[in-house]
């Protein structure tokens, strides 16, 4: 006897984007920002430093959007542009408040492994990328999952522009590709926590 057997889709993922408004005035605050860190002693590391490191390029301080103010404007913009969009999608939004903000820069052949950050929403800002094209790429387990035949890799491929803002899940597993260029791919990352509460921090977007 066959039995019927019925199913229901019961989770979507997305990956949103945007144009960071302004962008040339917020990339010379950025490359001005990375010109003072390259400076420091403690960013003067090589790459043996960087071996057990997800993301093998070079960095700011996690706590960037607090000691510079250009980090902390543009956290908010990135904020309210996701708040906005929730809110537009018919979803209930929580104010977003940064957990942290820092800069990447890679500079030739180096890249971020897949890694994951646990957080409500994260973000990235492609600050510099024109003659460094990035890929993007998102991962999905497939151990404890089952699959289709013939069906799509685990893998999907976004490949933001030079301006451009993505954000996601912060439970979803991502890596970035090598920088083949001779120049530096510079890029702006944030993870955000949220709550439906009425009183919020000063950084907190309103």
């Amino acid at each position: 006897m066959e039995i019927k057997v019925d199913k229901q889709e019961i989770f979507t993922d997305y990956v949103w984007s945007f144009m960071m408004p302004d962008h040339e005035h917020w990339k010379k605050e950025v490359e001005n920002i990375v010109l003072i860190e390259k400076n420091k002693a403690i960013h003067n590391f090589s790459t043996e430093n960087l071996e057990n490191k997800p993301v093998q390029a070079h960095k700011t301080a996690w706590d960037s959007f607090l000691r510079y103010p250009a980090v902390l404007n543009i956290l908010q913009i990135i904020a309210g542009t996701i708040q906005q969009a929730i809110e537009q999608e018919g979803w209930e939004a929580p104010r977003l408040k940064p957990m942290d903000g820092w800069i990447n820069w890679y500079e030739k052949n180096q890249f971020a492994h897949q890694h994951i950050h646990n957080t409500l929403l994260s973000a990235v800002y492609y600050v510099s990328s024109d003659n460094s094209p990035s890929e993007f790429f998102f991962h999905r387990d497939d151990r404890f999952r089952l699959r289709r035949e013939n069906e799509d890799s685990n893998i999907k491929l976004v490949k933001p522009k030079e301006g451009s803002v993505i954000f996601f899940s912060g439970c979803q597993s991502h890596s970035v590709s090598a920088n083949t260029s001779d120049e530096t791919r510079i890029t702006l990352a944030t993870n955000f926590e949220g709550a439906y509460l009425e009183h919020w921090d000063p950084y907190a977007t309103k």
